[in-house]
């Protein structure tokens, strides 16, 4: 009796030591220990993409006909009406209607101008929402956004198109509609107040507009 316990014990033994060593065994069971590595994560793809001619076409319809131009013409208007500026147009309705009508024509220049200049050195003048997170991160990249543009590779490089198209804009709508006694100096200076226009514009696009 005491024989028979004593195989039983070395029978038990022997199968716990056969189960532990199989457990150590690969999922191939050649004998090779598994070890868990840790899985590095995986790298999110930037959702980026450069716009084809289609789409930045599309894009400079919105820029220079949709809501952003007839609002910034609107309350650029109405701030020349305040002033008045030019004074020799009317302060009413009338006067209101030509100062519309030349910011409008002035962004609608400036436009045209930062898109066939970037349809020329690939660049993409667009405005694209930060993909960062916090108020100040967000604003600064829709303030750095007035000078720069994406590359056809997605970098965010200075871009001349849109350095160049507010002055463009300017000049032309000071030669074309205002009275002749404005100076190149009042275009370059109507130009540079262009981008405090572009800066609130792209803020607005930033946290308040719906995204398109």
């Amino acid at each position: 009796m005491v024989r028979v316990q004593h195989r039983w014990i070395v029978f038990a033994v022997l199968l716990a030591i056969h189960g532990g060593a199989y457990a150590q065994l690969g999922p191939d069971g050649a004998g090779v220990p598994t070890v868990n590595l840790p899985v590095a994560p995986a790298k999110v793809a930037s959702a980026y993409a450069f716009p084809d001619g289609k789409q930045q076409f599309r894009n400079y319809l919105y820029s220079a006909f949709g809501p952003p131009a007839l609002i910034s013409s609107a309350i650029g208007a109405g701030l020349d009406q305040n002033k008045p500026a030019p004074p020799e147009w009317d302060s009413g309705a009338k006067g209101y209607g030509e100062r519309y009508g030349w910011r409008f024509g002035m962004q609608l220049i400036s436009q045209t101008t930062s898109y066939s200049l970037s349809a020329i050195v690939h660049e993409d003048v667009t405005y694209h929402r930060c993909d960062c997170n916090g108020f100040v991160p967000r604003g600064a990249h829709a303030l750095i956004s007035t000078l720069t543009a994406k590359t056809t590779s997605g970098r965010t490089v200075f871009s001349v198109p849109a350095l160049v198209s507010p002055y463009a804009g300017s000049f032309a709508a000071v030669n074309a509609w205002y009275p002749s006694r404005y100076e190149p100096g009042d275009a370059f200076r109507i130009g540079s107040t262009s981008f405090l226009f572009k800066a609130v514009g792209n803020l607005v696009g930033e946290f308040l507009a719906p995204g398109r």
